[in-house]
């Protein structure tokens, strides 16, 4: 009788220190995942630091003490928001209010106005049949039962305000402390590139708000012109989602068409001529005046991480996302230029020149 043949066993030996090591990793990603929201209020308090750095500089150059740079920030910060909040927020509140109310009259002029049929028709019946837009007593109800969020909304944005002056004060000694940990060769490459990511982040985040109060401005004056209803609202709306590339003109040229149809076509259509006009000359001039040559990003290479920000972290992971894409040139010159191809750090210089606008 043949014996069964012997089955061969496998035996796998973790060691302790291999297990330890796992109970880091996942420490570290329960850590991560648990703090992600401080991560992401701490980033944009040091955009904002790093955005008022010029002011700190400007004045150490003229030999006054730091503590007033540091009190210049606060001041700028803490009252333009203040500013922002006493002249602004009860009007758009009101406005909002009475235009969420409204639109269920916005929507019968609208309709009233477009052909009795075809696929214009069509289009807009498809587009408005939203319940909300024929009884917006749902909406209004969500909104005040939303107020905690707003609320806590408000508290974190005071917050990175909070964090952003502290950086001003602080940060530069805690930068130069945390230098301080790495191998001579690497503490000179990070402060080399240090600066330059510093000079990209600034020149992006002032371009932004002087971009973005430009915009409001604009579209405030264009709907008071040719009397738009909800203009204080519409214009706000359109200097915040400014702050989004691209998508952002959509997201608010769209409540500024439609309530310009209520008034008249020919103002609608004035107002989308006017709105795609600025569009074009805010990226084509203004933002180029602005920006300079810190910010070389292409429309692909901003669509792309826009979309990959927001999906991950919304609105915040936007903003956050392109000075870190603008920063990329920056770590391949200085860290990546020996593990890749010979040549390939000054072809995409070379590109990057003959794409400047401003040449």
């Amino acid at each position: 009788m043949a014996e069964p043949p012997k089955r061969s066993q496998l035996e796998i030996t973790v060691s302790w220190k291999t297990l330890l090591q796992l109970f880091v990793a996942c420490l570290l990603v329960w850590l991560v995942l648990r703090l992600w929201r401080l991560a992401e209020l701490l980033l944009l308090g040091l955009l904002i630091a790093v955005a008022l750095r010029p002011l700190i500089q400007w004045t150490q150059r003229h030999r006054w003490p730091k503590w007033t740079g540091v009190l210049l920030g606060a001041l700028l910060l803490l009252g333009s928001t203040a500013l922002f909040v006493v002249l602004l927020v009860p009007t758009t509140i009101t406005e909002g209010t009475a235009f969420i109310e409204k639109l269920p009259a916005v929507k019968d002029q609208l309709m009233a106005r477009l052909p009795p049929s075809g696929p214009i028709r069509n289009f807009a019946n498809q587009l408005l049949s939203s319940p909300a837009l024929s009884n917006p007593e749902p909406i209004i109800k969500y909104l005040a039962a939303s107020g905690t969020i707003l609320l806590e909304s408000l508290v974190e944005f005071f917050l990175v305000l909070v964090v952003a002056v502290y950086f001003l004060a602080d940060g530069e000694r805690v930068y130069k402390w945390l230098l301080a940990f790495l191998p001579p060769v690497q503490r000179g490459k990070v402060a080399v590139a240090g600066e330059e990511i510093a000079s990209v982040v600034s020149h992006y985040m002032l371009g932004q708000v002087i971009t973005s109060v430009l915009c409001a401005v604009y579209a405030f004056v264009v709907l008071v012109v040719f009397h738009v209803p909800n203009a204080a609202l519409l214009a706000v709306l359109a200097g915040l989602l400014d702050v989004l590339p691209l998508i952002g003109f959509f997201l608010f040229a769209i409540p500024a068409v439609a309530m310009a149809f209520t008034v008249s076509p020919a103002t609608a259509g004035l107002v989308t001529i006017l709105y795609a006009a600025y569009h074009l000359f805010e990226n084509y001039f203004i933002v180029p005046k602005v920006y300079g040559n810190r910010l070389k990003l292409s429309t692909l290479t901003v669509l792309v991480a826009c979309l990959a920000a927001g999906l991950v972290s919304g609105v915040v992971g936007v903003i956050l996302v392109l000075p870190m894409v603008a920063s990329y040139p920056i770590f391949e010159r200085i860290w990546l230029q020996p593990y890749l191809e010979s040549g390939t750090v000054q072809k995409h210089a070379r590109l990057a020149a003959e794409e400047d606008p401003q040449k």
